[in-house]
């Protein structure tokens, strides 16, 4: 295997870590009511935001740990949008008796 295709599958596998600091914090804080559908914008958001140090130019060492910055910066970003967002997101499913 090429060590530069498994060096950016464990960098985005590390992104998607830090990605879902802020999500565990969320969820941890709401008690886990209504943050479950919102795991995969957690991940996608700090894989995204992290992508984007690289893509804006920035490299080497500084940019590795921007981007791990970034990646729980998206990671929250989306997370608090997916709360906010009107519709099956924020909404919390409840028992209709």
């Amino acid at each position: 295997m090429n060590f530069d295709v498994l060096a950016l599958t464990v960098l985005c596998l590390i992104w998607a870590a830090f990605g879902l600091i802020p999500w565990f914090v969320v969820a941890y804080r709401r008690r886990g009511r209504g943050t479950l559908v919102l795991l995969p914008l957690a991940i996608v958001g700090g894989v995204v935001g992290a992508v984007l140090v690289p893509a804006l130019g920035a490299r080497n060492v500084p940019a590795v740990f921007g981007s791990l910055l970034a990646a729980m910066a998206g990671g929250l970003a989306l997370t608090l949008a997916g709360l906010r967002a009107p519709g099956f997101l924020s909404r919390r499913l409840s028992r209709s008796d």
